[in-house]
């Protein structure tokens, strides 16, 4: 039994690919058909039904990186580090984020997606650092954290607060599966079929997978490189 559940068990870089595809696939929506073909919304039905397919496709993506980024702050060496990373891409991220849903280099009422997970990154952090001596939260490390959810929906980031809370609640019950896939279903449920992105996580083996430094950079890398090319089609070719 426990070799068949091997067999069929994801690692995190198994589940990082099928992130990036859900994204890509949904940001093809939002960007080159909604953005670019049909800005005013107005589609022929064979095209709108390609979007909602291509946009239903990517809300897999979110929570399952809200997961990954639980799991990465849980095994970090370093949470400054990974910290500064993710402040790094999400500056480096914004300008092709704009360009690619706004068709402008500067749009400041949405901000993109890193900004988000490093919020539910500081947010872990405060909860940990500021734990009681039985390991358990305080008001003062729960007040900070809710703090970084409150921040993200004054930055209006992609998600915002919401996205945050699924990170820090997906933190809170780490030590039980179960509990990260109900909690996290039940939270994204407002968005559908989001919360079969819970599907996968549960299939989740807590190993790593092959990822050699390289891959591991190329991750990072997906998402102001990709969009970076949605934006470039939306707005060079299709606008």
């Amino acid at each position: 039994m426990e070799e068949k559940i091997k067999e069929n068990s994801l690692s995190g870089t198994a589940l990082k690919r099928l992130a990036c595809l859900s994204m890509l696939l949904d940001h093809i929506g939002a960007s080159c058909i909604y953005g670019g073909l049909f800005p005013d919304g107005l589609m022929p039905p064979r095209w709108y039904w390609l979007y909602r397919i291509l946009r239903w496709a990517g809300r897999l993506a979110f929570p399952i990186y809200c997961f990954l980024l639980v799991e990465g702050f849980l095994h970090t060496r370093n949470v400054k580090k990974y910290m500064g990373r993710m402040l790094v891409f999400a500056l480096v991220s914004e300008l092709p984020f704009d360009w690619a849903f706004y068709r402008i280099p500067f749009y400041w009422g949405h901000q993109n997606v890193y900004f988000t997970l490093l919020l539910g990154l500081l947010g872990m952090a405060c909860l940990r650092h500021f734990s009681g001596s039985d390991g358990g939260r305080t008001l003062l490390g729960t007040a900070l954290a809710l703090g970084c959810a409150l921040i993200a929906e004054a930055l209006q980031t992609d998600y915002s607060a919401v996205g945050v809370g699924l990170i820090l609640v997906l933190y809170m019950v780490r030590s039980s599966r179960k509990l990260q896939c109900l909690w996290g279903a039940l939270l994204v449920c407002y968005e559908l079929p989001a919360p079969l992105a819970f599907v996968p996580v549960w299939f989740y083996n807590g190993e790593r997978g092959f990822c050699p430094q390289w891959a591991k950079w190329a991750f990072y890398l997906f998402y102001p490189v990709h969009l970076t090319v949605l934006a470039a089609v939306t707005n060079l070719l299709l606008g």
